[in-house]
């Protein structure tokens, strides 16, 4: 991150180690032969390369993921690429939300609720959706560790405690 900083490029550095991270993950082979230590560090260390190359990442990214063969860290590429998407979204001034909706929703509401985030949080949003329908209605939101929870299903809930507290 410090380097991605120094030179501009911690975007770009993200792009492709998530570019490389998804070939990781979806090629069991590779996940294989990159984590066993019986296959030698200089094979391994080419084999990025390699990929590297036909990924046209950059140097900095290829000599990190080299790095991580050399002291047997790849098993931990995953979560290395998600905390410094981390990162890289707090030094741009940007959150991740995930949206959760009991219906599918329009472009122009789905727009309405980012930038309503947005004025929350004073970053801006990106915004992941996924509907789920035993929400009954409303939204769920979750930026970071927190929650703002708008759904009819938990809203019956809460009526359900109060009612039943007396």
């Amino acid at each position: 991150m410090n380097i991605g900083q120094e030179d501009g490029n911690y975007d770009r550095y993200w792009e492709e180690l998530d570019a490389f991270t998804s070939i990781f993950q979806q090629e069991e082979q590779l996940r294989e032969v990159l984590r066993n230590p019986t296959f030698n560090i200089p094979r391994r260390q080419a084999i990025i390369k390699e990929i590297g190359a036909r990924l046209r990442l950059s140097p900095v990214t290829i000599n990190f993921l080299q790095l991580l063969v050399d002291k047997d860290r790849m098993m931990y590429l995953p979560d290395i690429t998600s905390l410094y998407r981390e990162l890289v979204d707090e030094a741009a001034g940007r959150a991740r939300a995930h949206l959760v909706t009991a219906h599918d929703l329009s472009k122009k509401k789905i727009e309405e609720l980012t930038q309503g985030l947005q004025g929350l949080v004073g970053k801006q949003v990106i915004m992941e959706v996924e509907t789920d329908p035993s929400l009954i209605g409303g939204v769920v939101a979750r930026i970071g560790d927190t929650v703002y929870d708008g759904s009819v299903k938990t809203q019956l809930e809460r009526l359900k405690e109060i009612l039943a507290k007396g």
